[in-house]
């Protein structure tokens, strides 16, 4: 047999040999290993004189081992070896591309207990037939283990997808299949973890990696989209003048960022002046209609509720306004001034009924203008308290990425389509259409933001609530 597997192999020398080529190679020398193997022990059997004669009897004999029955098991499983190489060679090409892995597995095993957090996102960019293979094998160990239908957990980790399965006290014996899962997952990008009991792949998410490079690319678009408008007026005018200058042009101020900053600045001043008057007249107002009429008046209760709605209206146009239009930059703590912004709008919170929940390290420090960074946090924190019901929670953190500062801020409000997203945050259309909060806190939030440098963006979080976000250099 030796020989013969030898000779195939001179056949296709002039080639590369492909994996199931040489899948099918070794289970035809593995079959016939296994033939000479039972030939040798049906002739040992049946040889006379080759008995050990037998001096003494044990009491109890131990149990020959079965040895025909592991060649059979063998042979099984050569032939199953060697049946899936030969159907996979005609077999349609399998998938490739972005595989959605929790609804692969339960393709794959419908009995599975499948724990997934909504909304996170399990698709990958893969092989199907590896991918199938892989989790195949994961719950295959996981239901050895358990005695029954395995459970598995999948859930979305930053840029990373993560499924994990509880192994067992045994876990130890599975280190041939702990390897091949090691290996697979280092050829699509990802690896694998073994933490006591529990044993987790991870791959990378499709599309994750990409989104910081999208952000980026759209930034360099916009600035040379302005680049060359600046370019073509400064044509245009030569060649109206008839003069060609040899001295450069002068630079064309920036649009956008920090100059609309500053214009929405100039107007919130001058309506705030306004602004201020009235709610102290409604004050006044709803002060003696209290006195005259009493506190269960309805035309008192009515001023009440609208001088609180101007006070706060003139609390989020002070956003912009108090921000200094020559603010220069400083090492600051971002911790700090969250926490700042946080008890500075605990107030409005109670108010409204609503509590808010800090996340984030205590040590988050970053050079930036501090004035305009705390509004921004503020404008957020207002915004996210008028879009949730009473009884809610608001979740606001700050962490720092690889790229920078990132801040977010979830409400209990309703989520805005995709396609709504920029309208509602420049305010051209009405947010109340889509049952978010008016007002200008979004408005200012990502004016300010973009004086710093960043982008605000609407989304929607890892656990399906509504958030704001920006991300911001350091």
């Amino acid at each position: 047999m030796r020989a013969n597997f030898w000779h195939d192999q001179r056949i296709v020398s002039q080639e590369r040999l492909t994996r199931h080529e040489i899948s099918w190679l070794l289970a035809q020398e593995a079959r016939g290993a296994a033939r000479a193997l039972r030939e040798g022990v049906t002739q040992l059997r049946q040889t006379p004189g080759t008995e050990p004669r037998i001096t003494s009897l044990p009491s109890e004999a131990p149990p020959a081992p079965a040895v025909e029955t592991t060649l059979d098991a063998l042979d099984d499983a050569i032939s199953m070896l060697s049946d899936l190489n030969t159907g996979a060679r005609g077999a349609t090409k399998a998938r490739r591309g972005r595989i959605d892995l929790a609804a692969l597995l339960m393709d794959l095993s419908p009995n599975t207990r499948l724990a997934i957090e909504p909304g996170a996102g399990t698709e990958v960019f893969g092989d199907e037939q590896d991918l199938r293979r892989m989790l195949n094998m994961l719950v295959t160990q996981a239901g050895s283990t358990q005695g029954g239908a395995a459970e598995v957990k999948i859930r979305r980790q930053a840029e990373w997808v993560k499924i994990s399965v509880e192994l067992g006290p045994d876990a130890g014996a599975q280190e041939l299949e702990r390897r091949w899962l090691s290996r697979m997952a280092t050829r699509h990008g990802g690896w694998i973890e073994l933490e006591g009991g529990t044993q987790s792949i991870f791959f990378p998410a499709d599309g994750a990696s990409d989104q910081r490079e999208v952000v980026e690319l759209r930034k360099e678009l916009e600035q040379a989209q302005q680049l060359g408008e600046a370019y073509a007026r400064e044509l245009a005018s030569v060649l109206t003048a008839g003069d060609i200058r040899t001295e450069p042009p002068p630079p064309v101020a920036p649009r956008g960022g920090a100059q609309r900053f500053e214009t929405l600045q100039s107007a919130a001043l001058g309506m705030q002046r306004t602004i201020k008057g009235l709610v102290e007249g409604l004050r006044a107002d709803a002060a003696l209609a209290t006195s005259e009429l009493g506190e269960g008046s309805p035309l008192a209760q009515n001023l009440q509720k609208r001088a609180a709605v101007a006070a706060e209206m003139s609390l989020d146009l002070a956003l912009a306004a108090d921000c200094p239009f020559d603010e220069a930059k400083s090492d600051i703590s971002v911790a700090d001034l969250v926490q700042l912004a946080v008890s500075e709008a605990e107030p409005r919170a109670l108010r409204h009924g609503v509590a808010i929940d800090v996340k984030g390290p205590a040590d988050l420090r970053m050079r930036s203008r501090p004035k305009t960074l705390l509004s921004l946090i503020r404008a957020m924190l207002h915004h996210a308290i008028s879009a949730t019901p009473r009884d809610g929670v608001i979740a606001i953190s700050a962490y720092a990425v690889e790229t920078g500062i990132l801040l977010s801020a979830q409400d209990g409000g309703p989520s805005v389509t995709e396609a709504h997203r920029a309208d509602v945050l420049r305010n051209r259309v009405d947010p109340s259409a889509f049952g978010r909060p008016s007002g200008v806190a979004l408005l200012i939030a990502e004016a300010a933001a973009e004086s710093l440098g960043g982008t605000l963006e609407l989304r929607d979080g890892p656990d399906g609530r509504a958030e704001v976000w920006t991300l911001l250099g350091r």
